[in-house]
C-alpha cells in the first residue's frame, strides 16, 4: 500500500512539473510521457486494458445520473430503456453538450450494396461486373456463393436497382431501356365513316307525241308535228354511299424509357 501510495505521489509531483501524466503498470520503456499527450497509460503486461467508469443512463436527451450535460464526457452505460429514439442500451457513449450518444462502428455485412466513384476492388467491397466466381479469393468466393452467385456476380453495368419479387433469383437482370407500342398497347377504338345519302335526284324531258298530229304536207309520207307537250319525270334512284381508310403516318419509332440519371459504380460487400 506505501509502494503505491509514493507512486501515485511521484505522478502528482510530474503532474505538476510537466503537466503530462504517465500512469504505469510494472516498468515502463519509456519512462516520460509522450509529448503530445495528457495522460499516457503504460501496461508492463499486454492483456490489460482501461476500465471506462460505468454509469446507467436513463435517456439520450437526459443528462442523468449527471446533474447536466458535460461535453466530452465518456462513459460506459449499463442500462437499457425501451423510449421511443431516445432509448439507450449497454455501451460506450459520449456527451455532445446537449445528448448521449453511443459510440459505435457500423460495419458492412455480406451482401450490402453501395455506390463509389472509383471502379476498383475496394476493403472487400466488389465491383458487380459480371466476373467469374473463381476469379475471386478463395475466402470470398463461398460468401458470393452464400448469397445465390454460384457461377458469377451480377453485371450492374447500365443498370438500375429494384426490390427483388418473390419469384426472382437474387442478382437476376431484365427489363429494356425501349418499347414500341403494338396495336395491344393502343385503346380499343374503332373508327367508323359514312357518307349522306344527299347524291339522289331526277332528269325531266318532253314527251312530244301525245297530242294531235298536224301536217301540211299531203300524200302517205308526210312530217308529223304533235301540237301538245307532256312533261315526265324519271324516277328517284342512285342513292349510295362511299367507304375510306385512314392511314397513321407513323414510323413506329421506340419510346425511350430512360429517365435521367447520375452514373456512378455499383458494390457488394463480399468481406476480405
Amino acid at each position: 500500500m506505501k509502494k503505491i501510495n509514493y507512486i501515485i505521489l511521484l505522478l502528482a509531483t510530474f503532474n505538476i512539473l510537466s503537466a503530462q501524466v504517465l500512469i504505469t503498470a510494472g516498468n515502463s520503456s519509456t519512462p516520460t510521457a509522450n509529448s503530445q499527450a495528457v495522460l499516457e497509460l503504460y501496461a508492463q503486461n499486454k492483456n490489460k486494458g482501461l476500465l471506462m467508469p460505468k454509469v446507467s443512463l436513463t435517456t439520450t436527451s437526459a443528462p442523468n445520473p449527471f446533474p447536466s450535460h458535460i461535453a466530452g464526457m465518456t462513459v460506459y452505460n449499463t442500462n437499457t430503456t425501451a423510449a421511443a429514439l431516445i432509448g439507450v442500451t449497454p455501451g460506450f457513449y459520449y456527451n455532445d453538450g446537449t445528448s448521449w450518444s453511443r459510440l459505435e462502428v457500423q460495419l458492412p455485412t455480406v451482401g450490402d450494396i453501395k455506390y463509389s466513384s472509383t471502379p476498383a476492388d475496394q476493403d472487400g467491397w466488389y465491383l458487380m461486373d459480371g466476373r467469374a466466381i473463381s476469379t475471386l479469393p478463395s475466402a470470398v468466393q463461398s460468401r458470393a456463393v452464400s448469397l445465390g452467385f454460384s457461377t458469377a456476380l451480377p453485371n450492374s453495368t447500365d443498370r438500375y436497382l429494384k426490390s427483388k419479387s418473390t419469384t426472382e433469383t437474387l442478382g437476376a437482370t431484365g427489363g429494356n431501356t425501349s418499347v414500341a407500342l403494338t396495336q395491344a398497347n393502343l385503346p380499343n377504338v374503332t373508327y367508323n365513316a359514312t357518307t349522306t345519302t344527299n347524291g339522289a335526284h331526277t332528269h325531266a324531258y318532253n314527251d312530244r307525241a301525245s297530242g294531235t298530229t298536224n301536217s301540211i304536207e299531203s300524200g302517205g309520207n308526210r312530217t308529223v308535228v304533235d301540237n301538245d307537250a307532256t312533261t315526265s319525270t324519271t324516277s328517284s334512284a342512285g342513292a349510295h354511299n362511299h367507304t375510306f381508310s385512314v392511314s397513321t403516318g407513323g414510323t413506329n419509332t421506340a419510346l425511350s424509357l430512360q429517365p435521367k440519371y447520375l452514373s456512378a459504380y455499383i458494390f457488394v460487400y463480399l468481406g476480405q
